[in-house]
């Protein structure tokens, strides 16, 4: 009994090392892209990191225009980019007039209780494949404190790309700008 209670002594204090690695992996990979001068602002459909509202909202507006988005508070966009039709539901963060943050909401079309193909676990590794090809990511699974909790994560300059499990039926994937997020707080 005593053995057992060491060996378990043991893996927690194990489990508690690796969780503060973790936790001190993600802050370095955030310092090591804003230390390494790389300015990425692109993100997805024309938007951009610094993108002032006015600008976003003239651009989402020309998008419904021709069909390819919905929303104004929201906006839905359909894609066929992944194994699956899947729809982006997406607003950005502004501070300071220009965007700083934008969180998506992804699903797919075909989820269900019953199609476990489509469950966020899967949509979770279409996602990484999609997003290292269209940006060039390595994503590294990582322990997010402001989440608490896990996620894929790729940092290159000031751009974040964070996807993890959102819902039962979706994913989020964070596009984060950590130069202008952390420098314009007001």
């Amino acid at each position: 009994m005593e053995r057992r209670l060491l060996i378990l002594l043991f893996l927690f204090t194990i489990f508690n090392v690796l969780s503060c690695s973790s936790n001190t992996n993600y802050e370095t990979m955030v310092n090591r892209g804003l230390n390494s001068g790389i300015q990425q602002d692109s993100l997805f459909l024309g938007y951009y990191f610094g993108m002032t509202s006015e600008d976003f909202h003239s651009l989402s507006w020309d998008m419904n225009q021709q069909g390819l988005i919905t929303g104004y508070i929201k906006i839905e966009y359909r894609f066929d980019d992944l194994k699956s039709v899947a729809t982006k539901l997406y607003y950005p963060t502004f501070q300071n007039g220009v965007i700083v943050r934008m969180p998506v909401e992804v699903g797919y079309d075909s989820w269900a209780p019953w199609n476990q193909q489509y469950w966020p676990d899967e949509l979770i590794n279409d996602l990484i494949e999609h997003y290292s090809d269209v940006y060039n990511a390595r994503f590294r699974r990582v322990y997010v404190p402001e989440l608490g909790d896990f996620a894929q994560v790729d940092i290159q300059g000031n751009r974040e790309i964070r996807i993890y499990r959102y819902t039962e039926s979706t994913v989020m994937v964070d596009f984060i700008d950590h130069k202008r997020l952390n420098t314009d707080a007001s």
